[in-house]
């Protein structure tokens, strides 16, 4: 866009785009090192675009629900009253039933459970084999203790499926239950998301013992993914790629959910940072938000072209990575001729801040109106004698 007669460069589209230069006289085109590697585009060698692989029958075994210390079921024995009602599985891992000892429960399927509870009246000699059944109901799934490490943005050991003690629907004589909030996608999220060099394709889930290869990119490209139930005392692992992976910048279940900025904005058309709309809304936007747009939305974009066209803006990033704090300054003018250059518009992380400055002409001006303020008074008091 030309505004005729205005010649500032921010409205002048034709120019060429130049490096820009900070007030130190350095280059801008410096990225955060986090984001410094980028991964080969999708089509090449990225793992994001390759097909998704077929479910091994080891993926297809551990997507059985399993139970974990807390749950509790429902035990029906065919005329024997005495042995009906609901277990809870200890913390040990056991349900104790009565005059048949203890049954190991933990880790396995109901169908496994059915089983093991059948053989341990059989071998108390309640009961005789041949004919002998029991009915094993879940009734409601506790929640689970799991730990999660490497390329996550919060790793560390978190409790997933915590649910009421009651379940709201058993008066109503129904059996089962469904622990949306008990599988793999839940500590995901609850590790606020995997950071960018991820490799989904890869996800370990390490349990008793054995390692599951797990494949999330579908969670990317739109493909089946295998979201595993967990059990108690389940560790995942989150390899990195060694590259940034610009596709996983957006929204997604493993994402996290929103990026918090902390803004600072005592610069012209705002002198203060509620006159510039920086509330609790503004410190919140999207995952995938880049550079340019964070800095419109702390308000450093716009105002008095003469005036503010020549702003710069500071960004202040924490390398998710590396735990390292990186201050990287940004022309906003470039910034607006260059939206598309990601070089110099880096994807904003979790919890950067960012600090807007006023353009070299407001600086001066406002120095200029400190003097005066300082010469002013011994004006008045000559003007007088």
């Amino acid at each position: 866009m030309h505004i005729p007669g205005n010649r500032n460069p921010l409205f002048d589209r034709e120019k060429e785009a130049t490096p820009a230069r900070g007030h130190d006289g350095r280059s801008l085109n410096d990225v955060p090192s986090f984001a410094g590697t980028q991964c080969p585009p999708p089509g090449t060698t990225h793992y994001l675009a390759t097909a998704p692989r077929p479910k091994s029958k080891v993926i297809v075994d551990a997507l059985a629900m399993r139970y974990s210390p807390g749950d509790r079921v429902s035990l029906l024995v065919p005329g024997s009253q005495e042995f009906n009602g609901e277990y809870v599985i200890n913390a040990d891992g056991k349900v104790i039933l009565p005059f048949a000892g203890e049954v190991a429960a933990v880790g396995l399927t109901n169908k496994d459970l059915t089983t093991a509870i059948e053989r341990a009246f059989v071998r108390a000699r309640l009961f005789q084999a041949e004919g002998f059944k029991v009915a094993v109901r879940p009734v409601q799934y506790a929640a689970v203790n799991v730990s999660i490490a490497g390329a996550v943005f919060l790793p560390g050991r978190y409790q997933i499926g915590n649910r009421e003690n009651d379940k709201g629907d058993r008066g109503l004589g129904k059996f089962g239950d469904n622990p949306l909030d008990r599988s793999l996608s839940s500590v995901l999220r609850a590790a606020n998301g995997v950071r960018p060099d991820a490799d989904i394709a890869r996800i370990k889930l390490h349990r008793t013992g054995k390692t599951l290869l797990l494949d999330w990119t579908g969670a990317i490209t739109g493909a089946p993914v295998d979201d595993i139930p967990l059990m108690d005392g389940d560790h995942i692992e989150i390899g990195e790629t060694g590259c940034f992976q610009s596709a996983m910048m957006r929204p997604s279940q493993i994402s996290p959910p929103g990026i918090r900025l902390f803004i600072s904005n005592l610069a012209e058309p705002a002198r203060n940072n509620a006159g510039g709309a920086v509330n609790r809304d503004s410190h919140s936007v999207p995952y995938g938000t880049r550079l340019l747009a964070g800095l419109v939305t702390a308000n450093c974009v716009g105002g008095t072209i003469p005036t503010n066209a020549r702003r710069y803006g500071i960004l202040i990033s924490r390398n998710p990575k590396t735990h390292r704090t990186e201050v990287i300054q940004r022309s906003i003018e470039q910034l607006v001729l260059s939206p598309d250059r990601d070089e110099i518009n880096p994807f904003l992380m979790p919890d950067d801040a960012i600090a807007c400055y006023d353009s070299d002409v407001v600086a001066a001006r406002d120095i200029a109106s400190i003097i005066q303020s300082f010469v002013a008074p011994y004006s008045t008091v000559r003007g007088t004698r």
